[in-house]
């Protein structure tokens, strides 16, 4: 889904209020940053319970450490964004070190219906690759993808966000783009390859 830019009339004062001590600002930045900071996770870690959790606990450090924010006064919006992406970039990796991958869980399901438990798997199966061909790239890499992809961000809205030019954002989004393709085993853009692999489900049933 694609949402609007965040401004620096819109971040500066709740952030100054949030480091105040103002509850209601906090909030306010949650409302914000929330959702974002969950897709963002998400696309890490394939998990979306462990989103949820992962991205409660980026607003927890945020308001354990916006004291000691040092608030960059000519890109506010752009400097705060940027420090509670690293924030959900640690605690993605970390989650990562522990060990912990999907859970073992099924999706719930609506009118008692049960789902396509090949579909389960698959889907499973898909968001598992995603998430660790992601950890392989660099984080700058990872989050120009992330912007772009999940968050619908411009190249210029992600370089205000990094701290880069447009142009070394859209040399990010490239090289991204092709060494994903390659650790998915997929074409990126620009590459041929002379022989197509069966998807999941044509190799399942050519065993079954």
């Amino acid at each position: 889904m694609l949402q609007s830019t965040l401004t620096d009339a819109q971040v500066l004062p709740l952030l100054q209020g949030c480091q105040r001590g103002e509850a209601a600002a906090a909030e306010a930045l949650y409302g914000l940053y929330a959702d974002r900071i969950y897709r963002y996770i998400l696309a890490r870690t394939g998990d979306p319970h462990v989103a949820e959790d992962l991205t409660g606990e980026v607003f927890v450090r945020m308001i354990e450490n916006a004291g000691r924010f040092r608030i960059n006064r000519e890109r506010p919006a752009a400097s705060f964004s940027a420090w509670l992406y690293r924030i959900a970039a640690n605690l993605a990796a970390d989650y990562h070190r522990r060990g912990k991958w999907l859970d073992s869980s099924e999706p719930e399901t609506m009118g008692g219906t049960q789902p396509d438990p090949w579909l389960v798997v698959e889907r499973r199966e898909t968001a598992a690759q995603v998430a660790t061909a992601l950890q392989k790239l660099t984080e700058d890499q990872r989050l120009v993808l992330i912007g772009k992809f999940a968050e619908g961000m411009s190249n210029r809205e992600l370089a205000d966000l990094m701290g880069k030019s447009e142009g070394a954002v859209e040399s990010l989004q490239h090289r991204a783009l092709r060494s994903l393709g390659t650790l998915l085993g997929r074409r990126a853009p620009g590459q041929t390859d002379a022989t197509e692999r069966p998807g999941p489900r044509r190799e399942r049933a050519q065993g079954r």
